[in-house]
């Protein structure tokens, strides 16, 4: 190995520098940094370096800090300070990238989302979602013992903008649930939690409900937006169409009729496993007239779930294509089509019309799969399924007005009780 002289390390004197002998190394030495050098290959590769002895140890020591250009001068500089400051205190380079790869918030997230209870929480794919998404790409490579209060505020202040305000309040939540769960296993050497006593509210916008209900002009946009003509038997806009249809039918959540199998489905009574429902609880949909005239006209696959794209095997995911879709009919319908809109709309506007049809608001909750609450949960064990049919039978009568409405020659007579 040949070293040459020395010289300050600039970009033009690195990029100048010519290969080695075959076989042979060169090395340059950094006159204004003690110890920081570069090797040239024969090939022409130049790596940054290193080279002192370490407290305890008699034998220099070589840590290499990665290739120029892809690592810059400047960079190479920084690095070269703290494995410096590193064998001076006595520990290897390479062993404390080790802890700080294990103490990063990353490992930690991981660490959080492997752990047993995940499994079997309902909600562990959203939340590892939102970890994935918002959390991991500004915090992933950070040392989380160092990440600091005003670091979660500009964290949710910037999802604020980025999401709106409830995915800054979930991505606080989850955060701190992250941090509560290291600290209660002595996990990377957390002693606070950052997350603590930081209210969304003061630092994002409003975070008020969202209360748009369709009208009845919107409703009957929509079913006429998701009727398909039937080719070989299957409507052309299944999955897609028959699943709106199904959410506005049934008023369950978005997730439980994606993955609604059919072995779930018992003449007409549709049964929700507690493990896919929010409440934990089973919840029973008794199926309208409607609704199983729905169920009939879907084509069956070898697999078990009702809406698939892969015959069955697996259920629908991308549900933005599917409400794409029924934008872009209804605007072709009724130009411009439909105000903004969500699915879970379809849910609120459910609920709504069952108070206007004279459903009692308990029966309209325990429709919604909304959990008992109070003496209720204890004592109550009656599953009113008489009482929801008679609900979601009257919706659905309803709702077929809305699509169909009668002729215009047709006057409908109101019955008055009599006195």
């Amino acid at each position: 190995m040949t070293t040459a002289h020395r010289a300050v390390f600039t970009d033009r004197y690195l990029k100048s520098l010519k290969p080695a002998l075959a076989g042979k190394r060169i090395v340059h030495w950094d006159a204004a940094r003690p110890s920081f050098g570069c090797r040239v290959t024969d090939r022409g590769v130049v790596s940054f370096f290193v080279m002192r002895r370490m407290l305890g140890n008699p034998r220099p020591v070589r840590v290499v800090l990665g290739r120029y250009p892809e690592v810059s001068l400047a960079a190479a500089r920084k690095l070269a300070t703290a494995a410096l400051g590193d064998l001076v205190s006595g520990v290897h380079p390479k062993r404390r990238e080790r802890e700080r790869r294990v103490n990063t918030f990353a490992a930690l997230a991981e660490e959080f989302l492997r752990r047993p209870a995940a499994g079997k929480l309902r909600t562990a794919a959203a939340i590892e979602k939102v970890v994935r998404k918002h959390l991991l790409p500004r915090w992933g490579t950070r040392a989380a013992a160092e990440i600091k209060r005003v670091d979660v505020i500009n964290l949710i202040e910037e999802i604020d903008r980025a999401s709106g305000p409830y995915m800054a309040a979930k991505s606080l939540a989850f955060a701190s649930s992250i941090y509560r769960f290291a600290i209660t296993r002595e996990l990377g050497g957390i002693a606070s939690n950052p997350c603590q006593f930081i209210r969304p509210s003061e630092f994002v916008g409003a975070m008020a409900p969202r209360q748009r209900v369709l009208t009845d002009s919107e409703i009957a946009l929509i079913w006429q937006a998701t009727t398909g003509e039937i080719r070989n038997g299957v409507e052309s806009t299944y999955p897609g169409g028959p699943f709106v249809r199904l959410l506005l039918l049934t008023a369950v959540r978005r997730s439980e009729a994606a993955r609604m199998t059919w072995s779930e489905v018992n003449d007409a009574l549709w049964v929700i496993p507690a493990h896919r429902t929010k409440s934990g609880a089973p919840h029973e949909v008794p199926l309208s007239g409607m609704a199983v005239d729905l169920l009939k006209s879907l084509p069956r696959f070898a697999g078990d779930f009702v809406f698939s794209t892969t015959g069955g095997r697996t259920p629908i995911k991308a549900f933005h294509t599917f409400k794409d879709a029924v934008d872009a009919r209804a605007a072709k319908l009724a130009p411009p089509g439909l105000a903004e809109w969500r699915f879970h709309d379809l849910r609120r506007s459910v609920r709504t019309n069952l108070s206007s049809l004279g459903v009692a608001p308990f029966i309209a909750e325990l429709v919604l799969g909304h959990a008992q609450k109070g003496v209720h949960a204890v004592y109550d064990t009656y599953r009113y399924q008489t009482e929801k049919r008679d609900a979601l039978e009257r919706w659905a009568n309803r709702l077929r007005d809305i699509v169909t409405p009668p002729p215009t020659n047709v006057r409908q007579f109101r019955v008055v009780a009599d006195a």
